[in-house]
């Protein structure tokens, strides 16, 4: 006689990789054969797995409708088996397979949509973090500031987006009718993070993307007004990286700050600001 254990086991793998040696452990009822009993279970599990794609990403399928949408979806469940206990993280990898995947690889904008999706519920889920604010900054004296780098917060993150769909995204939120699809003659950097109690999303003009890429990076503010200056000419190119610096800082993009030296001639190591570096 098999323990519970192997009993279970098996009960699984007939669910998740279609094993039939379960069906020896299931009795035919008198009305049903055991294939068909155990299919019950087969059934529900996938259409659960449906639910759960279909609460995960609700703007995605309002735009592509029913049809297409269990299509995409029964399709990532196929090639997706859940591996995770939390049914929270099942879906993580749709976009990435919309974008992979004909004929939902042919309308990018729908892989994109879903990406954002995904991106403000991760970003609601992130850790915690005290964000950089403007009193931090307030000791700084002005010789100090071209060594500053910043500390992103941990729940923000950058999307690289092809198509109108973070216009199409805020009209499906609104329950509006989404604009037509467009395809930008370059890839729009959106930023999405989370403020407080609540995710946000922002798509950023060109010269703040690079800004906003390299200072992530841990460039000193020094130089990320020399390359602001590169990027657009050098007419208040220190005025428009501070006003992206204020921005970022208002929103709660950044984490901390601290001063990185140009040089080991300049000092070692790095100093802390008002608020250190949170670990």
């Amino acid at each position: 006689m098999s323990s519970l254990k192997e009993l279970q086991a098996r009960f699984q793998a007939g669910i998740l990789s279609g094993d039939d040696s379960v069906l020896a452990d299931v009795k035919n009822s008198p009305s049903e054969d055991r294939t068909a009993l155990f299919g019950v279970y087969r059934n529900a599990y996938v259409l659960r797995l449906l639910e759960i794609l279909g609460n995960d990403y609700e703007l995605t399928h309002a735009y592509v409708g029913d049809a297409t949408f269990a299509k995409l979806a029964r399709g990532y469940v196929a090639a997706h088996p859940s591996d995770q206990r939390n049914a929270r993280w099942f879906g993580r990898h749709l976009p990435a397979f919309a974008k992979d995947t004909p004929p939902f690889s042919g309308h990018p904008e729908i892989a994109e949509i879903a990406a954002l999706e995904n991106a403000l519920a991760d970003a609601f889920d992130g850790p915690d973090a005290d964000p950089l604010i403007t009193e931090d900054l307030g000791a700084v004296s002005p010789d100090d500031w071209p060594s500053l780098i910043f500390t992103p917060h941990p729940t923000a993150t950058q999307l690289r987006f092809t198509t109108n769909a973070a216009d199409i995204w805020l009209a499906l939120k609104d329950e509006t009718a989404p604009p037509d699809v467009v395809h930008l003659p370059e890839p729009q950097t959106v930023l999405v993070w989370r403020q407080e109690f609540t995710s946000r999303f922002r798509p950023l003009h060109a010269e703040e993307a690079m800004m906003w890429s390299e200072a992530i990076k841990g460039t000193r503010f020094g130089v990320l007004c020399e390359m602001v200056a590169t990027f657009a000419g050098e007419d208040e190119a220190g005025l428009r990286a501070a006003t992206y610096l204020k921005a970022w800082i208002d929103a709660g993009l950044l984490k901390g700050a601290g001063s990185q030296p140009a040089s080991s001639d300049e000092g070692a190591g790095n100093k802390a600001l008002q608020r250190p570096v949170s670990q």
